[in-house]
């Protein structure tokens, strides 16, 4: 089975092609791998979407360009979701 096309990249989440019809969401993140007791980072499917602008709305509403382990209060947390939403309006004007 041949690589499914990168649609677009926005810093750690990307959507891809899946098929004719939908569009797929992946976040680039860290994984504990319990076998080997180690911690690598790979792509993570999140979810299916049909269609680019649906994708966006839902790395917004699952907060996917947020880095959790950076926020320590309310403040960085509304840091953090202003600065994902202006990222993500910049990728709309494009």
């Amino acid at each position: 089975m041949s690589e499914k096309k990168v649609i677009m990249t926005i810093e750690n989440v990307r959507i891809k092609e899946y098929d004719s019809m939908n569009v797929t969401v992946e976040r680039y993140e860290n994984v504990f791998i319990p076998r080997t007791k180690e911690t690598i980072q790979k792509w993570v499917f999140k979810g299916y979407s049909k269609s680019i602008l649906s994708a966006l709305l839902f790395i917004q509403r699952k907060e996917l360009l947020i880095d959790r382990e950076q926020i320590k209060n309310l403040n960085d947390f509304v840091k953090h979701v202003e600065q994902s939403n202006i990222r993500l309006m910049e990728v709309m004007k494009e």
